[in-house]
């Protein structure tokens, strides 16, 4: 009981003389406590640098202490507070890989995908990124169920999904534009599978897919396409122009 108290008194001195100004910076002889309490007020500072000298001292000289998990979390929040999103996302990965059931994974797995979905390009470039982001956030929701974070990667899971689908979207309209059927139709299949609940976005690659087939001479499913996008949705602005295409190829026959 006395142990426990003078460790209390010292931690709360070292507290009182880092707020006062008295200890700036790590010693030789710094303590694991000692340390982390730095790497705390420089964070809280935006001292970003300084900060990440602290906790990787901490982590390098001091594997077994207790205060090594938070360290290793804290210095990731350092990286991604000063937006330096590839190396937030390397110390949020062996936050993940190290601590899978800690207090704080669930935490870690959303500033993870984060730290992907911040670096995200427009949908008309490479999207591995944006699934690598989708990754994480799934992670989160499906192994911490009830996390406060859940609703959040929830928001950040549909945007994330539609940037994907866009992009599929725009590659398979592409090939379809450069008369590459064989490559666009497999496309518009799987966005029409995969995004039930994108209901405009799934209309528009129902409709491309009705146009595939008719530009191919496949006209009983070309006509299926349009069909099927005039039923599940009517309200849709490409419902006019397959009702247009059906007439078109009723007359034709």
């Amino acid at each position: 009981m006395r142990i426990n108290r003078t460790k209390s008194i010292i931690l709360a001195t070292t507290i009182a003389m880092i707020v006062s100004g008295c200890i700036s910076r790590p010693k030789e002889q710094t303590t694991p406590g000692e340390l982390f309490i730095l790497g705390q007020q420089d964070l809280k500072s935006d001292r970003f640098e300084a900060a990440r000298l602290a906790f990787k001292r901490l982590l390098r000289e001091y594997p077994d202490s207790k205060h090594r998990r938070d360290a290793l979390l804290n210095l990731a929040d350092s990286y991604f507070k000063e937006e330096e999103y590839i190396e937030a996302k390397v110390q949020y990965s062996e936050y993940v890989q190290l601590y899978p059931v800690s207090p704080n994974t669930s935490r870690a797995y959303y500033f993870l995908g984060m730290s992907d979905f911040n670096r995200i390009l427009s949908f008309d470039r490479d999207q591995s990124i944006a699934r690598d982001a989708l990754k994480s956030f799934m992670a989160l929701k499906q192994r911490f169920p009830r996390s406060k974070y859940g609703a959040k990667a929830n928001e950040k899971i549909i945007e994330t999904r539609k940037i994907v689908a866009d992009s599929g979207l725009f590659i398979a309209k592409f090939y379809l534009r450069r008369g590459k059927r064989v490559s666009a139709i497999p496309r518009f299949k799987e966005i029409i599978k995969e995004y039930r609940d994108l209901p405009a976005l799934r209309a528009e690659a129902i409709y491309f897919l009705g146009e595939s087939f008719r530009l191919e001479e496949s006209y009983k499913k070309a006509g299926q396409m349009y069909r099927t996008l005039i039923d599940e949705h009517p309200t849709s602005p490409f419902s006019r122009d397959a009702y247009d295409r059906l007439l078109a190829m009723t007359n034709n026959r």
